[in-house]
This record gives structure tokens, C-alpha cells and sequence, in this order.
């Protein structure tokens, strides 16, 4: 009986120490990153609500409205493809959405067939190429950025990360994060 009890605590301190490994670096960089100039800002898909971005989603947009009317990049690739529930891609609703908010159509670049981080960003960096755009910024919630950065740095993008918000829903901020936790634990177990 002791024994077990001293395994539980052992196992449960473990798991804590994991937690804590995996989401403190995932919250500090989605709190301390900062956007540096480049030739692109990539802004990451999510959900969307009929045609219309979600929260998380319009999140992202602003962010990536603001970086560009204050002149961080020329362009946006706004990237994600269309999920089995959406009416519309990804990126079509978000081009909509910028452009309703003052960037002109010309400056957003579609990537519309991707279906998750790795695939954004791949897909992403090759339109960058394509247009001969060096660096990027990647806008992207902040409980995503740290992934998001990870997997660009393994592709060879150069790209500095720019955090929005979370959405003010605590609920929800707290699945994103167990979320990104495990995600990030499964791009560290499939690295070669």
C-alpha cells in the first residue's frame, strides 16, 4: 500500500514536471515573441464560422491588418484550405476579411490547400519562393506561435513570430494550450 502511494506521487510529480517542460517554453514565446520586418506576413488558418473567420481566426486577421498598415511586410499569404464543414476556404474568408479592413487585394497571396500547421507553412514557403519573398512573419494566436516557428525553422523558412490574442474565454484558452502541449510533444517524438 505504501509503496503504491509513494508510485503515485512519483508518477504525478513526473507529470507535472512534464506539464510544466512542454507549456512554460509554449507561453513564454507566445507572450515574448516579437515581429521583426520581413518580405511576408503568413497568416495560420483556423475555424471558420460560416464564411466568416471565428474569433481565434479574426484574432490573427487584425493582428496581420495592423503589422501590415504599420508596414512590416508588403504582402500576406493568408493560408488554409477548405475543411468538410466550411462553406468557403480558409483563405478565401480571410482575403475577404482584410480586404473589408483596408488591404488592398493585390498585397494578399492565396494559399488555399493546406489542412494543418505543417502543411500551411510548407505550402506557405513555397508561394514565398515562388514571389522571391526571403522572410517571413508568422501571425498566428499566441499558444501557436512556438509550434508555428518550430516547424518553420525545420523547413528552413526564415520567419520571426507575431502572437495575437488569445480569445477572452478562458475555457477555450486553456484547450488551445493543451492543446498546442500535445501537439508539440508529437512534433518532438516525429522529428528524425
Amino acid at each position: 500500500m505504501l509503496q503504491s502511494k509513494q508510485l503515485r506521487k512519483y508518477l504525478l510529480f513526473l507529470v507535472l514536471i512534464l506539464f510544466l517542460a512542454v507549456e512554460v517554453p509554449i507561453i513564454a514565446v507566445g507572450q515574448l515573441a516579437k515581429p521583426e520586418p520581413g518580405d511576408v506576413i503568413i497568416v495560420l488558418g483556423a475555424k471558420l464560422i460560416g464564411h466568416e473567420p471565428s474569433t481565434m481566426l479574426r484574432l490573427r486577421l487584425d493582428e496581420a491588418a495592423k503589422l501590415y498598415q504599420a508596414g512590416y511586410a508588403p504582402f500576406i499569404i493568408v493560408s488554409g484550405a477548405q475543411g468538410c464543414d466550411e462553406v468557403i476556404s480558409e483563405a478565401a474568408a480571410m482575403r475577404n476579411y482584410l480586404i473589408a479592413h483596408g488591404v488592398p487585394a493585390d498585397r494578399i497571396l492565396l494559399e488555399d490547400k493546406s489542412f494543418n500547421t505543417q502543411q500551411n507553412l510548407a505550402n506557405s514557403l513555397a508561394i514565398m519562393r515562388e514571389h522571391g519573398l526571403q522572410r517571413a512573419i508568422i501571425v498566428s494566436n499566441a499558444s501557436h506561435i512556438r509550434r508555428a516557428l518550430v516547424i518553420a525553422h525545420n523547413l528552413g523558412m526564415e520567419a520571426s513570430g507575431a502572437p495575437a490574442p488569445m480569445a477572452n474565454n478562458a475555457y477555450l484558452t486553456t484547450k488551445q494550450y493543451v492543446r498546442e502541449g500535445a501537439a508539440m510533444l508529437a512534433l518532438v517524438f516525429k522529428q528524425p
